[in-house]
């Protein structure tokens, strides 16, 4: 196994949540996202069973760590602390034990981010997206729009697995309703926009991508929706952030963050949601209650593509 036997105490001390800083090696700003993101792990790290949240967030964010090992050279420093990310959320997975979900979801886990995946080469996109949309009308009516969309959780999994499936030589995904889902220009707002979003993300990045379509589609396929979650975006910040939008503005910036936007992952966006963290143990982030859970789920993700892209 490629993380048997890795020697990365030379660079990085772990004690409890916190990452210590070693003399030499980065500066304080530096340290932050790894900070924040050791002490999202420790919080999963209590061996209990994970929620299906958890496992896809800890797939995801080796899958990112991955890609960007696989295209970018890193400095000694990020090799030591990459490999010792993959090593910790490896051994969280493997600690939580089998997995809880059974039916579909269970597929998915078993399968998404780990069979069959197509590496692409990870950037920063710099003012890629329209920064002129009108929200304002939006941000009026917001509240009522906000659960609008055609794709549903049920829709969403099963696509998603459908996606996760697909293997050479075939390359045929088994229901024509999920290609339509993707390329489907209806409007839609919320968790139904940024889960078709996921559901594109996912798809680009399997091998079979390239024989459904050319890699432009998908490009403009995500810059045409990320579109949208940006104008969503500004509304909820033109209305105040509030508490009730945040697991959903936090999905937003995460999901179309994947693709690079500098819209979503940026340093504002990483001090705002560190901000809502503040205060609280790593315990009590990962309460019982649902959407704490999602909001550090997210969180992991946001921060390891953060750490990935803007250093």
């Amino acid at each position: 196994m490629l993380l048997v036997g890795l020697k990365y105490t030379l660079i990085l001390a772990i004690s409890c949540c916190s990452l210590i800083p070693i003399n030499g090696v980065g500066t304080q700003t530096d340290q932050e996202l790894p900070h924040r993101i050791y002490r999202l792990l420790y919080g999963l790290s209590d061996g209990r069973s994970l929620s299906a949240s958890s496992i896809f967030a800890l797939l995801l964010s080796q899958f990112l760590i991955k890609q960007k090992l696989r295209y970018v050279a890193p400095t000694r420093y990020e090799r030591q602390l990459y490999y010792h990310l993959l090593h910790r959320m490896e051994h969280i997975r493997e600690r939580s034990g089998l997995l809880r979900e059974q039916g579909v979801q269970g597929d998915i886990l078993n399968i998404a981010l780990q069979k069959n995946v197509l590496l692409l080469p990870p950037s920063l996109r710099l003012g890629e997206l329209d920064a002129n949309a009108e929200y304002e009308q939006l941000a009026e009516i917001y509240s009522k729009v906000v659960n609008e969309g055609q794709l549903n959780r049920t829709q969403s999994d099963l696509c998603l697995r459908d996606i996760v499936e697909l293997k050479p030589p075939k390359c045929k995904l088994l229901s024509s309703k999920c290609l339509e889902i993707l390329a489907n220009d209806a409007p839609a707002y919320g968790y139904q926009r940024t889960h078709q979003v996921l559901l594109l993300y996912v798809l680009q990045h399997q091998v079979c991508a390239p024989h459904l379509s050319p890699p432009q589609v998908y490009e403009l396929l995500a810059r045409s929706q990320c579109d949208e979650v940006e104008r969503e975006q500004n509304a909820i910040r033109s209305l105040g952030l509030p508490v009730a939008y945040r697991d959903l503005y936090l999905e937003q910036a995460t999901i179309c963050g994947l693709f690079g936007y500098n819209e979503f992952v940026n340093w504002r966006n990483v001090m705002e949601i560190g901000s809502w963290l503040e205060g609280d143990s790593p315990k009590d982030i990962l309460a019982a209650d649902g959407d704490s859970q999602h909001i550090s789920d997210l969180a992991l993700v946001f921060y390891i593509n953060a750490l990935l892209l803007l250093h």
